[in-house]
């Protein structure tokens, strides 16, 4: 009885564990390519915005965030849709990195909204710091990412983007749009990229294993 017992309980911690396991897999197999292609066009977007708004000295040319997220989104639309029709399984650890990315998104435009209210000052006492909040929002869903993946090194790479939210708020003007693309290419293209290969490397590791 007793080890009957012992040996549900060592079977138990097994299913835990190749759940959390098969969970960090998937998130390898599909974050990877996400990030790096709305880090792509948070970093082009950033260096143009930057260059124009140097050159003309307006700053309204940030409403081309706007029509980056339009083209954004049905990008990432297209690619969700072939993923659900793939038939591949979805597991929890994915589920939660995507919702955790999904409300970013939401919280980016909300905030990128209100921070264009927030020019008129004669109804708001202040204007909101919008790439520092961005910064922040993108640090939190990277965080979230990374404990996911276990890796200390995307840490690193979230830890110093506190650096570029810091710069945000002491110089705010032309230079933001590309601190916001500097930390899209720290948070997103990056670890995109790490992402990708620890998935091809995972994948391959399998298929040794499955061949021996």
């Amino acid at each position: 009885m007793e080890d009957n017992e012992i040996m549900t309980a060592e079977r138990s911690l097994e299913i835990i564990s190749r759940a959390i396991e098969q969970g960090r897999r998937d998130v390898e197999r599909n974050a990877g390519t996400p990030m790096i292609v709305w880090g792509v066009q948070t970093a082009a977007i950033g260096v143009i915005i930057f260059a124009l708004w140097t050159l003309t000295g307006k700053p309204s040319w940030n409403l081309l965030w706007f029509a980056m997220c339009a083209v954004g989104w049905g990008v990432y639309g297209y690619m969700k849709k072939r993923r659900s029709t793939s038939g591949r399984p979805t597991s929890y650890a994915w589920k939660l990195v995507s919702w955790v990315w999904t409300v970013f998104g939401i919280l980016a435009v909300g905030t990128a909204v209100i921070g264009a209210f927030s020019y008129d000052t004669s109804v708001y006492g202040s204007r909101l710091p919008i790439t520092a909040v961005m910064i922040l929002l993108l640090m939190f869903a990277s965080a979230v990412t990374a404990y996911v993946m276990k890796d200390k090194a995307y840490g690193a790479f979230i830890g110093g983007n506190v650096i570029l939210a810091n710069f945000a708020l002491m110089y705010p003007g032309s230079y933001e749009p590309l601190l916001l693309a500097l930390s899209a290419v720290t948070l997103l293209i990056v670890p995109g990229i790490m992402i990708n290969r620890q998935a091809k490397k995972a994948d391959l590791n399998h298929e040794q294993m499955e061949r021996h």
